[in-house]
């Protein structure tokens, strides 16, 4: 609440301004539903209103995102309003929070988007990271976990699952390690093994690469698109693991999202994926060091395979009710603190 008693209004800055709360990510849209709209009343950012709308709090998700653009002078533009729309904030003492998603921006911007986001970042009154190992000054720094996704996607049920079909999904970039993971599996003999690779590729050339590695084996399925939640959700009820092969990790909502599920994963052993295994399990949550290959594979499924585990992985630490209430009290927190 605000000190006068009235909620505080806190605006999204999204991914994409143009769809609201409608985000490819549902992320922002299961935090906004969990928000009790009688403490928190929720804008969503648009150009047009950038220097009328009222807010208390902006709360800044991937804001990389809003300077990208395929046109050059387009880029430049879009920085331009954003460093603006910061120094109209910085004027008005509003509060900004922020969302570490990732450590860095996944592809490097120009040097105009650099320098606003530096602005954000050293202006930015409160941080909300996902897990304790994001580095952001601790002064500032508001733990506040990523929730489940029990509340978007239909659960599995009984005898949906494949015996040895590996999953991985999501966007798919050149950090997340997927070649490896193609190339690795096409070693791993036997018909009893099956690979779907679930997501948009960044680019016509990754698209090919991998098209040229899965090359003759009919184990191997890519579906290169962006995935609708029903179908992705019957991947997922398929899989026997999930397996994000990524070369680096430090959060990972397609890691939350299986194990939300009730399906194992497999990821590189880093700071954040050892909290996820003290967390969630080493029965739910497998980590490999050292490079990914055919026999990581079996090793890790065996590893799994051989854990005893329940039938459901425990969510309540992530549950969205919980974190919302958390949230409130540090946007309010935040408020304070620019005022």
């Amino acid at each position: 609440m605000s000190r006068h008693g009235a909620p505080i209004t806190v605006m999204q800055l999204l991914v994409d301004p143009a769809v609201g709360p409608k985000s490819f990510n549902p992320y922002t849209t299961l935090l906004v539903r969990a928000l009790d709209p009688s403490r928190v009343r929720t804008r969503y950012f648009r150009w047009k209103g950038m220097l009328t709308d009222d807010f208390d709090v902006l709360h800044v998700h991937w804001p990389e995102h809003f300077t990208r653009h395929a046109r050059p002078a387009v880029r430049t533009l879009k920085a331009i309003l954003l460093f603006v729309f910061l120094l109209r904030i910085r004027v008005q003492r509003k509060a900004i929070v922020r969302t570490a998603h990732n450590l860095r921006p996944h592809e490097q911007g120009t040097w105009a988007e650099r320098r606003v986001l530096a602005y954000l970042d050293r202006h930015t009154t409160l941080w909300f990271v996902l897990n304790d190992a994001t580095p952001v000054p601790e002064s500032r720094k508001v733990l506040i976990q990523h929730g489940h996704y029990r509340d978007w996607y239909p659960m599995p049920q009984p005898g949906q699952q494949v015996a040895g079909r590996l999953l991985t999904f999501g966007l798919i970039r050149a950090y997340k390690g997927v070649d490896d993971l193609v190339s690795a599996f096409r070693d791993l003999d036997g018909a009893e093994w099956s690979l779907h690779v679930c997501g948009r590729p960044d680019s016509a050339e990754t698209v090919t690469r991998l098209e040229d590695l899965r090359g003759e084996d009919d184990r191997i399925a890519l579906d290169l698109r962006y995935v609708p939640d029903d179908v992705l959700a019957q991947e997922i009820a398929e899989a026997e693991v999930v397996i994000l092969p990524y070369r680096e990790i430090h959060n990972s909502g397609v890691a939350l999202l299986a194990l939300s599920l009730n399906r194992p994963v497999i990821l590189r052993d880093a700071a954040a994926t050892r909290l996820l295994a003290e967390e969630f399990g080493d029965e739910w949550v497998h980590r490999f060091t050292g490079e990914l290959t055919a026999e990581t594979l079996r090793d890790s499924i065996a590893a799994l395979r051989a854990a005893p585990r329940s039938t459901e992985v425990d969510m309540r630490s992530r549950d969205w009710g919980v974190l919302a209430g958390e949230m409130t009290a540090a946007y309010g927190r935040a408020a304070e603190l620019a005022r």
